[in-house]
């Protein structure tokens, strides 16, 4: 299944403060798809979808931004990393589908089914990036300390785009490891679907 997407509505923006000023907002926006059957709606995903890297276009995408404002401050050793302020800026965009007087049931549902795939797939993005963020909090604080603060920003800063980095290779990663199976899947809930359906 292609995963596609597009810009919209905003809709709620949470913020969530963790230890050591690292914090995380959330907003979710959508965009609307037209289509009386399950292939225009299909249609209209890759129509109207926003285009991201590649040049492909999703049916649902999480823009992640890290910021950080390190700190310093000398202590027994020399100098360390005494407050990350990381912030971590998650914008989900997902499709939103009025259903028109001629859809039938089984569009319905399929629709249902492919919705609850993509805001899934789209959540554990964000379940990754949070947990990197955790990960630079602990490791940037962690740093031992070096003979001088100029030094101890040098050291981190490269070590916080190690961590920037490793998070992109786990999100690339788990798009590969989703792309290997979801067609199957997918194919299989909106078979399970239909059946359900016709009943």
């Amino acid at each position: 299944m292609r995963r596609l997407l597009i810009s919209g509505l905003a809709a709620g923006c949470m913020s969530t403060g963790l230890a050591h000023g690292a914090e995380i907002t959330e907003r979710t926006t959508y965009f609307m798809v037209k289509g009386a059957t399950f292939a225009e709606i299909d249609r209209a995903l890759g129509v109207s979808g926003p285009l991201l890297s590649g040049g492909e276009r999703h049916s649902g995408a999480t823009k992640v931004s890290f910021r950080r404002n390190l700190e310093f401050a000398e202590k027994k050793g020399g100098c360390g990393v005494s407050r990350t302020n990381l912030r971590l800026d998650l914008v989900t965009t997902l499709p939103q589908w009025n259903a028109p007087r001629g859809a039938d049931p089984k569009t319905r549902t399929m629709w249902k089914v492919l919705q609850r795939y993509i805001a899934e797939h789209e959540a554990h993005h964000s379940k990754i990036a949070k947990s990197w963020l955790e990960r630079m909090n602990l490791e940037l604080l962690g740093l031992p300390p070096e003979r001088s603060c100029a030094q101890m920003e040098v050291v981190a800063t490269r070590r916080a785009r190690e961590l920037l980095l490793g998070h992109e290779k786990a999100q690339r990663e788990f798009d590969r490891s989703e792309a290997r199976v979801v067609d199957a899947q997918l194919e299989s809930k909106l078979a399970a679907a239909t059946r359900q359906a016709a009943r």
